[in-house]
């Protein structure tokens, strides 16, 4: 039985989570304006996907670049030999030499999974799932991927661009260095100890970083090496993800993290390109350095004027918070809501992947992958966050030094059966 629908009335993790746990095996077609995604399914685990629009981070034959398994001058010499033979890349790649099988397994998993995160960030569109399709593809090197892996890095990764858009609104802006190229020293790529989850305490600050001043070296990996390396206040950020060959999230996380490490800052915008908004939508220009400059001088005189009154009032109690301590209050307000909504959508993704809310926060924590870190669970006030789950509902709540709670987000569990629209129970039966 063909289910149909859009993805406004059932949402693209319900669906993959539903084929998912019925084990199914056919193809998921998803279309929107501008682009026909096709997803193959067998006994639940996602084996292939393919698209209308060929990105370049979605091609085999850059992902290998990409990783260093081959040169630029070797793949066009294969892909020239693909347009004469019609035979797979892949297996053109593998029987000449140049990759060995795990190479090629490696690279058809990384475009798979790359194809249908982007699809995670659509907001209309309609799915069509097949389970009687006959699908072509390379079965033999095809490494299968969980439903559970895709729900929660497909999840995580709409959730924090909505984060990344906040600093970096079009994929037409530039960034230039603040860092010389010979302070940067290359490490091997670990654990990352700043990254977009450290990133979330800056987020309310909207003034440029202060150029470093610090001598000391500093460490990226060979990827973020990669992409600093073409930062130069020309180069807009499509620039980079043409000449790097990663793909849009990659990059723009890395500036994102670049950015709370003070290594970049905003140079303007290209103008001469159309304008795409990080998450496909058309971004407003970005302001002017005149602009920005009377935007500092009327926050000055606003400051000034306000400093000159509340001194000169009589009436004045010292007693009371000053205008900067409430403002802090504030800030760390805005803070540990932007934490709780990521920890409300972690919680959602790890119900979506297991069927149920984890017994502790930690649990976010210690998922494969992570889908939180250790300092997500942790107040502004330095507080750990209050969590509780009871047969109806999960409680979150922010609690202050004194030990009361000041913030609480309470969510409500979900449906332990997804149900189709018009299709009754939730039932993928072929």
């Amino acid at each position: 039985m063909a289910l149909s629908g859009t993805l406004r009335d059932f949402a693209l993790p319900d669906i993959f989570q539903l084929i998912g746990m019925q084990r199914k095996t056919g193809l998921l077609t998803l279309e929107s304006e501008r682009e026909t995604v096709s997803v193959v399914f067998e006994q639940g685990m996602v084996v292939h996907a393919d698209s209308t629009v060929r990105r370049l981070d979605d091609l085999l034959g850059n992902v290998l670049v990409r990783h260093g398994k081959i040169r630029k001058e070797i793949l066009e010499e294969a892909l020239a030999k693909q347009k004469v033979s019609m035979q797979r890349l892949g297996f053109i790649l593998t029987s000449q030499g140049y990759i060995d099988r795990d190479d090629l397994v490696m690279a058809l998993s990384e475009q798979v999974q790359q194809i249908v995160f982007r699809v995670f960030r659509w907001k209309s569109g309609n799915y069509h799932f097949d389970p009687a399709a006959d699908t072509d593809y390379d079965r033999e090197n095809t490494n299968p991927v969980s439903t559970d892996h895709i729900l929660m890095e497909g999840i995580r990764r709409v959730d924090e661009w909505p984060i990344i858009e906040k600093r970096i609104p079009s994929l037409d802006f530039v960034f230039r260095p603040l860092v010389p190229h010979k302070q940067i020293k290359i490490v091997d790529s670990g654990e990352d100890e700043g990254g977009l989850a450290a990133a979330f305490v800056g987020l309310e600050g909207d003034d440029e970083p202060a150029p470093s001043t610090d001598t000391s070296e500093v460490s990226l990996n060979s990827q973020e090496e990669k992409i600093y390396r073409f930062v130069d206040g020309k180069r807009s950020v499509a620039t980079i993800m043409e000449m790097t060959g990663l793909s849009d999230f990659d990059v723009c996380r890395t500036l994102f993290d670049f950015i709370d490490r003070n290594l970049v800052a905003p140079a303007g915008q290209e103008t001469s390109k159309t304008r795409s908004r990080v998450g496909a939508s058309i971004a407003p220009s970005a302001p002017t350095q005149v602009s920005g400059v009377v935007a500092i001088v009327a926050v000055l005189l606003l400051s000034a004027v306000g400093f000159a009154i509340s001194s000169g009032t009589p009436f004045r109690v010292p007693a009371l918070p000053s205008f900067l301590q409430q403002e802090s209050m504030m800030i760390q307000k805005s803070r540990d809501v932007a934490r709780m909504q990521k920890l409300v959508s972690a919680l959602r993704a790890y119900y979506l992947a297991f069927g149920v809310y984890p017994a502790a926060l930690d649990d976010l924590v210690n998922a494969s992958p992570p889908l939180v870190s250790a300092t997500d669970l942790t107040s502004a006030s330095g507080e750990p966050y209050r969590y509780e789950a009871n047969g109806s509902s999960v409680v979150l709540e922010a609690i202050g030094p004194g030990g009361d709670a000041y913030l609480s987000v309470v969510r409500e569990v979900l449906a332990e059966e997804v149900t189709l629209p018009g299709s009754g129970a939730g039932s993928l039966d072929r």
